[in-house]
């Protein structure tokens, strides 16, 4: 199943059943209208600093009540989709059980059971209920020596202008190989996806995530794949890095996130913004050691 489109579910939360359930993945019974523009929250969360769960739930409540404007549980916030990376297994539950997750969102993966095999973090992603999922896979790098993957997330969305003229944007979640030992690997991982985000069928698509750009061998794996950067500086501008500052370290910063897309076709992606900057938990560490980034998609 490498390097396929292996199938997963994703799960909603069930107030009455007090338990979350497997939704349909189906698209069917959609209701009109849908959104034509959706926001997009990347952030690598740091599996590997202390005090893991202190961490994702600072992440998450700067995501809800700084960035998403949600001030309380029951405040369902604008189209959306978020995306982790890095997520410890130890903490996965601290998703589930999160009551504001649990009344906003459609979750995938179900378990980090789900995540390539002998992975202890991975992807997850988080879309808003107004929102269908039609589909949801995970592509399991075979070059990967770090149990890397691509967590993609089929969304409807409908155009501007018809509201009842439903299309899918296809959104990629994902964390490409890591350290220079890496740089072999990370032109086909970014390959694969970009050929999964221009299937037929798909409106548009958006992959988003640590795309580990560090070395000179990076700067042409984007355009190599054929996709679009929604960073529009250059890639030395300081402005645009993610990485390096929280907390500085021997290595120099750099943009190692991203969010990428595929030119000319059904979506507009607007220039990201960093988010978790500066944030840190009560015990005074910080919260990730990469920014994370927030756009907005709009069919078209």
């Amino acid at each position: 199943m490498f390097d396929l489109l292996r199938p997963l579910r994703t799960v909603r939360f069930s107030s009455k059943l007090n338990r979350w359930t497997q939704t349909s993945n189906c698209g069917k019974g959609i209701r009109t209208p849908l959104p034509s523009s959706i926001t997009i929250i990347s952030w690598n969360v740091d599996f590997s600093s202390y005090n893991h769960t202190e961490r994702l739930l600072a992440a998450m409540a700067h995501i809800q009540y700084d960035v998403l404007h949600c001030k309380t549980i029951n405040d369902r916030p604008k189209p959306c989709c978020i995306l982790l990376q890095e997520v410890n297994r130890e903490v996965f539950p601290v998703i589930l059980t999160h009551e504001w997750i649990q009344r906003c969102f459609i979750v995938t993966p179900t378990s980090y059971d789900q995540w390539p095999s002998h992975s202890s973090y991975g992807n997850v992603t988080l879309v808003s209920r107004s929102i269908p999922v039609s589909g949801s896979w995970s592509i399991d790098f075979s070059n990967s020596t770090m149990s890397r993957n691509a967590l993609i997330t089929d969304l409807k969305l409908s155009l501007p202008s018809h509201t009842a003229n439903v299309v899918t944007v296809r959104v990629a979640n994902t964390h490409l190989e890591s350290l220079p030992m890496g740089a072999r690997a990370r032109p086909e991982q970014l390959q694969l996806i970009a050929d999964a985000l221009q299937e037929e069928g798909i409106h548009g698509g958006v992959v988003c995530g640590d795309m580990n750009n560090i070395g000179p061998s990076d700067l042409t794996i984007t355009d190599d794949a054929g996709l679009a950067d929604a960073w529009i500086g250059e890639e030395d501008d300081e402005d645009g890095y993610t990485w390096g500052y929280q907390p500085r370290c021997e290595y120099p910063p750099g943009r190692l996130d991203k969010i990428l897309f595929t030119p000319c076709s059904g979506v507009i992606v607007e220039q990201p913004e960093k988010v978790g900057v500066n944030q840190k938990v009560a015990q005074g560490e910080w919260v990730s050691d990469h920014f994370g980034l927030m756009t907005t998609v709009r069919v078209v």
